[in-house]
């Protein structure tokens, strides 16, 4: 595994002494030292599981998931999750086109929800509040993976209880997010720039690679582009309130067929 440097949003410069400046310092320095120690000698295939295991043990909240971008900043791809939960929450993001990551993605900065079950959230986020809050979860937060010029992902945590973290806590999820970014840019690199091979089994959920291979089967029988047929496949989710790994699931076993109206 590549190393990874501390680096992304800017950062407060070392100052004399004690002071915000030199905790806001030290804070960073701690994390990214904690992450880089749990991926030492992890193979790459193993890294996106160890880094949201690490993640969750340090941030405050139940669970988290990473997701990558796909077209138009929706996120296309569950990198890593740490439970079920933060899994589906991720999925319905991208079923949905809607939710705090992405307008995370959008305004690149992060993006709290403290409580779904408020008028609040369900205005702003009307597709995604109510089967986020069936899920199970009451308070999510976001913070966006890249640079404002260059936006690839985000990191979503989700609590089971409403309320949103301290500024402290918010400061270390952001900094994870900053060595999340390092970490899966020194993966890029590693492979020759190529984004998609963060996407090869070694890589990725089975469910991604079903909506893949989903997608492919709808383009063959429809005679229609990738985009309209994950929009094909994202539509019924929608309208059976599953997830879109969960249509392409019964797509690849045959249950469910797209070559009709």
């Amino acid at each position: 595994m590549p190393t990874a440097e501390g680096g992304g949003r800017d950062r407060p410069a070392p100052g004399g002494g004690e002071g915000p400046a030199a905790a806001a310092v030290a804070r960073r320095a701690a994390v990214f030292r904690r992450i880089m120690a749990a991926l030492e000698r992890v193979a790459p295939e193993d890294v996106p599981g160890r880094l949201c295991t690490e993640l969750a043990s340090m941030l405050p909240a139940r669970g988290l998931a990473i997701s990558l971008l796909a077209l138009g900043g929706v996120p296309g791809s569950t990198w890593c999750a740490s439970d079920a939960l933060a899994r589906r929450l991720a999925d319905l993001q991208f079923t949905l086109g809607d939710g705090p990551g992405i307008t995370a993605a959008e305004v690149f900065a992060p993006v709290l929800a403290p409580d779904l079950s408020s008028a609040r959230e369900a205005r702003r986020w009307p597709l995604f509040t109510p089967p986020a809050l069936r899920a199970g979860a009451r308070a999510v937060y976001s913070v966006p993976l890249g640079s404002s010029r260059d936006v690839f992902g985000t990191l979503d945590l989700y609590r089971d209880t409403p309320g949103i973290p301290a500024p402290p806590e918010l400061a270390t999820a952001v900094i994870a997010a900053d060595a999340a970014t390092q970490v899966i840019g020194a993966l890029k690199r590693r492979d020759g720039g190529d984004v998609t091979v963060w996407l090869h089994p070694g890589l990725t959920p089975p469910e991604q690679n079903e909506i893949h291979q989903a997608v492919d089967l709808i383009t063959a029988v429809r005679g229609i582009d990738v985009n309209e047929a994950l929009a094909l496949l994202r539509a019924r989710a929608f309208r059976e309130d599953r997830t879109a790994a969960e249509v392409a699931h019964d797509v690849i076993r045959g249950t469910l067929r797209f070559d009709t109206d």
